[in-house]
């Protein structure tokens, strides 16, 4: 879906909206004057009026004006016209309380759709609101509101920029986030009025659908019989379903699924079954592929299948086949990397079921709608809904497009022979959107190797961006609140072991506590033993020096004797380190008798 800007303007309890009527992308030339649009339309009306016959083209403009769906909220208003969707915030409050019929009025001259909205009344000094028209800001009073309406109104009237539209253009603000799924859907309450004639017309409902928005009118009915999946589509009429509306199904249906407990469980630890990878740690070779022959079979019949006119490729037709290429590629992905890269009975469903292209027929016209969308559906529907499981498939993706466009095509082709022979048969999936994308991707000149690498670097930035907040489940939230159980289960464990353990561990501290003691009691009669033995070491060194003073020549025989009795008490002394003190000092008055002697003999020897 491509986004419109809306011209606004207040004056006192209303608010008028200039909607500008897109031009059809197949016919972006014809009906581009305004004075063409305005015969056409002007000759259609009569034609509705009146009965009479006209051209058969001037009757498809007309139907396309009729076709559109609105939806709005307190501050909100969503107009999808034919192929472009329109959005507009407002700071002042809808009056939606007595809304039975909403008047459109269409001007064929100026080309563009007129809505009138009643506002609630402002309160006495009151602000207006959180903001204008995507981020504007709000005034202090009913003053300036008054006066800041009227200048409003008159850059409207003069075709000049109003105030918040330059705020906005030069400082980009964070966009309005608006909660889709509570929008309510109006069209049944809105008449049209062409270029003030009396006679309203209903609003119609027939929009495109599948590859490139280039499918309308129903489903056929063998399709609608045997080959749609109603399980995985939810969407049986996609042309009576505007885009916006698909997508509103779609979120509401994911809120529904969502389980708070699945996702606790996946979010502590993905449970693998014995035997297989886990997917986390899967490394898929995409450099490695190979085709068998009945896929290249297939692939011979699907190019030479006659294709439908090619329209001129506009940045938003190439655009959604982008968006759409890029979500039916995360799909494929996390297939892969769930099974290993080998196909199981369920490959069929979960590539169906992450697709919203498959599932609801949507349309995306940006990266980020795509990667939140395939986001919200993996945490939602699969075995393994993790977060960090969903990102690493989209750095998977991203690693495709960067080269890997054999494999690339092998998956799709793998993915039509599933979707073909499954039960139940999902081959609407093929003919509506498979067997264009193969086609697509095949063709060097309408998707070059350069082409795709650009779609890998954009959705690389925008991984960067999109966190688990984007995704609108309270995820972050759940995960708090996880962790936060976990840590009470932890404090009460840990409550209940320690009674038991404090009164053995006292028994076993006093243990310690002895065992220390003794410790150092050894230690200490051991440096005691040291002390006296190295007393008594330098003793005998003395006695030594004693020794060598007071010997003569006369003895020498003496002197020997008592070197070798020193001599083994030296010996005696290195074995008997470890002794008591009671030895050592034997050993001591030994020595000391044997001086004693020694100075005995050599006074004799004088005399």
């Amino acid at each position: 879906m491509l986004n419109g800007q809306i011209a606004h303007s207040y004056l006192e309890n209303s608010c008028t909206l200039l909607i500008p009527r897109p031009p059809a992308l197949n016919q972006s030339s014809k009906w581009h004057q305004p004075a063409a649009a305005a015969a056409a339309s002007s000759s259609a009306s009569e034609e509705l009026c009146q009965g009479a016959g006209v051209v058969e083209a001037e009757a498809l403009h007309v139907d396309r004006i009729r076709n559109c769906d609105i939806f709005v909220d307190a501050h909100d208003l969503y107009f999808y016209a034919d192929v472009k969707l329109y959005k507009f915030h407002s700071r002042r409050t809808f009056d939606l309380r007595e809304l039975k019929t909403l008047l459109i009025r269409f001007n064929t001259t100026e080309n563009h759709y007129q809505i009138c909205l009643r506002c609630l009344p402002l309160s006495a000094g009151a602000q207006e609101g959180t903001g204008g028209e995507r981020g504007g800001g709000g005034g202090t009073g009913d003053t300036a509101k008054l006066w800041s309406g009227r200048k409003e109104y008159i850059a409207t009237f003069l075709h000049l920029p109003t105030l918040t539209d330059a705020t906005s253009a030069h400082l980009p603000d964070k966009e309005h986030l608006v909660q889709e799924w509570k929008l309510k859907r109006i069209t049944d309450q809105c008449q049209l009025q062409l270029d003030g004639h009396e006679r309203t017309y209903k609003l119609t409902n027939n929009f495109g659908y599948g590859y490139a928005s280039e499918y309308s009118g129903p489903l056929d009915a063998s399709e609608m019989i045997s080959q749609l999946d109603r399980a995985t589509c939810r969407v049986s009429e996609p042309h009576r379903m505007s885009p916006i509306q698909r997508r509103q199904e779609r979120v509401v249906d994911e809120m529904k699924r969502f389980s708070r407990e699945q996702y606790k469980i996946n979010f502590v630890e993905l449970q693998v079954p014995s035997g297989h990878q886990n997917p986390l740690r899967y490394k898929p070779k995409i450099y490695e592929t190979s085709m068998t022959q009945e896929q290249a079979h297939l692939l011979h019949n699907i190019s030479r299948k006659l294709t439908r006119e090619q329209q001129p490729c506009d940045v938003f037709r190439q655009n959604e086949i982008d968006c759409g290429l890029i979500s039916i590629l995360l799909a494929i992905c996390y297939d892969v990397r769930t099974t290993n890269n080998e196909p199981t009975c369920e490959s069929g469903w979960t590539r169906s079921i992450l697709c919203p292209l498959y599932c609801y027929f949507e349309q995306f016209d940006n990266y980020r709608d795509v990667l939140i969308a395939f986001l919200r559906r993996m945490i939602t529907y699969p075995l393994y809904r993790n977060f960090e499981l969903g990102r690493q498939c989209v750095r998977d993706a991203i690693e495709v497009l960067k080269g890997g466009r054999n494999w690339l095509i092998n998956q799709l082709l793998l993915t039509h022979q599933q979707f073909a022979s499954g039960d139940p048969s999902r081959d609407s999936f093929n003919s509506y959107y498979l067997e264009d994308y193969i086609r697509y991707v095949t063709s060097p000149s309408a998707c070059s190797d350069e082409h795709m690498r650009l779609l890998a670097r954009n959705l690389k930035n925008v991984l960067m961006d999109v966190n688990k907040q984007h995704l609108g489940l309270g995820v972050t939230e759940i995960e708090t609140e996880l962790i936060k159980e976990l840590m009470q289960e932890m404090r009460i464990d840990a409550g209940s072991d320690g009674s038991s353990p404090q009164q053995h561990g006292h028994g076993d501290d006093e243990l310690d506590l002895e065992t220390d003691t003794s410790g150092q009691e050894d230690e200490t009669t051991t440096d005691d033993d040291s002390v006296i033995t190295d007393s008594f070491d330098s003793m005998d060194m003395d006695m030594r020096l004693i020794e060598n003073e007071i010997v003569y020549e006369d003895d020498e025989e003496d002197e020997d004797g008592d070197e070798d009795d020193d001599e083994d008490g030296d010996g005696d002394e290195d074995d008997d380190d470890s002794s008591s003190s009671t030895s050592s000092e034997a050993e001591g008055n030994s020595v000391i008798e044997q001086c004693s002697n020694s100075e005995t003999a050599a006074s004799t020897s004088t005399k």
